[in-house]
């Protein structure tokens, strides 16, 4: 009887454990991650920032085109054009800039700046489906 139960328990142990394996929670690399901030990015821009920034975010727009920072792509940044720059200048805004703060989630924030590097990134780099044009 015990060497029953002790199969019938080794036997249990083993699928619990293979289970567990299977259902272990590997963080997503790094780079998966700022692919899907970008998206929800370029998503949260395209509806609250596009009338300043225009789509390509060249700021060629009525609102916005005579401001020099208005341009996202040409490189010219209000802070050093990290990550946590442009986050800082979204949350708090800078006249004409206005401020995100409380109109967008801290998650909100972080993906539009990704997305904002992306831009300018893909600018420089040329990417016409972003708008580059390989200045």
């Amino acid at each position: 009887m015990l060497l029953r139960f002790s199969r019938v328990a080794g036997a249990a142990l083993s699928i619990g454990l293979a289970l567990a394996a299977a259902c272990r929670h590997d963080s997503l690399p790094e780079v998966a991650r700022a692919e899907r901030d970008a998206a929800a990015g370029r998503r949260i821009f395209e509806r609250r920032c596009v009338s300043c920034h225009n789509a390509n975010g060249d700021g060629q727009t009525i609102v916005a085109g005579r401001f020099p920072y208005a341009n996202l792509r040409d490189g010219r940044w209000r802070g050093d054009g990290s990550l946590a720059s442009i986050e800082r200048q979204v949350r708090l805004g800078d006249d004409p800039m206005p401020s995100f703060a409380g109109k967008l989630t801290d998650e909100e924030i972080r993906q539009v700046a990704t997305y904002v590097l992306a831009l300018a990134r893909s600018a420089r780099e040329g990417d016409p489906a972003r708008g580059g044009g390989g200045r």
